[in-house]
């Protein structure tokens, strides 16, 4: 009776074509199944997204007859997914993805020592006196703020960024820019305090993943979080939107974000917030002079969590005041169509913040980050905004480029196209200092923070201007008369440029 289960065991088994009593088996044929169960949602992951690119290219044919462009470039939404109406997006399959990732070396052309990143990418203390001045609609500035020593970087040959236009009209508050690195910009207009994609972590992801930040962040958010009024939010990847940001600032602020994220935010407790659509208006709820706008961006979302992608919108914002206007570019690829359109919406700008890096390799990278030449176009199609400033380089090394190839490339093509420019003027025989007329409104002063800086290869050194600059070192504090040429240039993290 003993041996029965053992007899009827290899009775069985001798009936069936598979040796189960070997003990490889059972490991084969957990592994044939996993590979088919792989291959099969592999498979069926291809036909949903040609079916969606499909679905995509018939739309934008279909929008081609179209003759508004906020007809033409809506947001377009295939299923629960986003998708891009572009006739140059191109999606990047995850395998691509995944081999980059795998086979990319890290170097980036960092230097071996401490010192000379700290030459090549130095750190400046914003000038926080000076960027609230006037805070909340053109009242005085109540709170303290520590200003930046004027010489606490004069050792390396560079202008401090406590360096500042003197205000020398009070009934009108000038604009500031502030990089803090990646897309982060502290801009002020008419008095109005704007943060923008808002990372202060160490990493890309948080303080612990993802590729490390290579300079420290200018100063903590907790030195000016209490005169903050907005923040605008381009999409949800880790280095555009930083959580703990989120739980610091909570509704203290009012959040401008696309269409989608709400929940996100709703989650975390912060309900200040207002989700927009491509080509929608709104006007700030305590500031009606303020107008914001979120444009279009060829870019994707997702990705904080697992297969999740596309399932909520991104974006660029304009940002309307009584006598300016700001651009604020986010994550995108280039489309001359787009911006174009932009540029004749919304033109003139009296400051822009363009991307100019993670552009390489460029045939997986061009569909969703801009490298300088493209930057360069941007600023065309916007109508040559007054200054344009680069931004989304050097801080998390997440592409191939040098660490310094974004702004030296970037000088180099300006310079280029403002010899360019020169040629036709000289050729035609026209005065060049009548080519480039003044904008439409009263006399302002740049703060060119590079007009005198020559370092690091020239990389942050901005294309050569006349602007003439104001710093607080001059003597009485004079402002000085501006040829209105428009500029791209680069800053220093921390660094702030005041456009009077």
């Amino acid at each position: 009776m003993t041996q029965l289960p053992v007899l009827i065991k290899r009775v069985l088994c001798s009936n069936l074509p598979l040796p189960f009593d070997h003990p490889l088996t059972i490991p084969t044929l957990i592994v044939i199944t996993s590979l088919s169960t792989l291959a099969y949602f592999y498979m069926k992951a291809i036909h949903a997204a040609y079916l969606m690119e499909t679905t995509r290219r018939h739309n934008i044919n279909k929008r081609r007859q179209l003759e508004r462009p906020e007809d033409r470039f809506a947001s377009l939404k295939v299923g629960k997914r986003f998708v891009n109406p572009f006739e140059e997006w191109q999606d990047v399959a995850f395998l691509t993805t995944a081999l980059f990732w795998l086979r990319r070396w890290k170097g980036n052309g960092l230097p071996k020592t401490q010192e000379e990143l700290e030459q090549t990418l130095p750190v400046h203390i914003p000038a926080l006196d000076t960027i609230f001045t006037g805070h909340g609609n053109g009242s005085t500035d109540e709170h303290d703020h520590k200003a930046a020593p004027t010489d606490s970087l004069g050792s390396k040959g560079i202008l401090s960024s406590s360096s500042s236009s003197t205000v020398t009209s009070p009934a009108k508050n000038p604009i500031t820019f502030t990089w803090f690195g990646q897309s982060t910009c502290l801009i002020t207009i008419d008095g109005l305090a704007i943060l923008t994609d808002p990372v202060f972590s160490r990493c890309s992801i948080n303080d612990y993943l993802g590729p490390k930040r290579l300079r420290p962040i200018p100063c903590p958010l907790d030195d000016f979080e209490k005169d903050l009024d907005i923040v605008l939010v381009s999409h949800d990847h880790f280095d555009h939107l930083d959580e703990k940001v989120v739980y610091q600032l909570g509704n203290s602020v009012t959040w401008y974000i696309p269409l989608g994220l709400r929940n996100w935010f709703l989650k975390r407790n912060v309900s200040n917030v207002v989700e927009m659509d491509w080509w929608q208006e709104i006007q700030h709820s305590s500031r009606p002079d303020i107008t914001i706008a979120c444009v279009p961006a060829m870019h994707w979302s997702g990705s904080r969590t697992p297969f999740e992608k596309n399932g909520t919108l991104w974006g660029s914002y304009v940002v309307k005041g009584r006598e300016d206007s700001v651009f604020f570019c986010g994550d995108t690829g280039y489309s001359p169509e787009l911006f174009k359109a932009i540029g004749n919406m919304y033109a003139p700008f009296t400051l822009a913040a363009i991307p100019i890096g993670s552009f390489k390799p460029e045939p997986m990278m061009q569909h969703v980050h801009m490298g300088p030449g493209d930057a360069i176009k941007v600023h065309m199609d916007l109508k040559k905004p007054r200054l344009s400033v680069g931004i989304h380089w050097g801080t998390f090394m997440m592409s191939d480029e040098h660490y310094l190839e974004p702004p030296q490339t970037l000088a180099r093509l300006w310079k280029q196209q403002q010899d360019q420019q020169t040629h036709w003027i000289t050729d035609l025989g026209i005065d060049s200092t009548l080519s480039l007329p003044s904008p439409p409104k009263e006399s302002k002063d740049i703060h060119d923070p590079h007009s005198s800086t020559d370092y690091a290869a020239q990389s942050f050194t901005s294309p050569s201007t006349s602007s003439t600059t104001t710093s607080s070192n001059d003597t009485g504090g004079k402002a000085a008369s501006t040829d209105h040429r428009s500029q791209f240039v680069t800053t220093a993290f921390g660094e702030t440029v005041v456009i009077d």
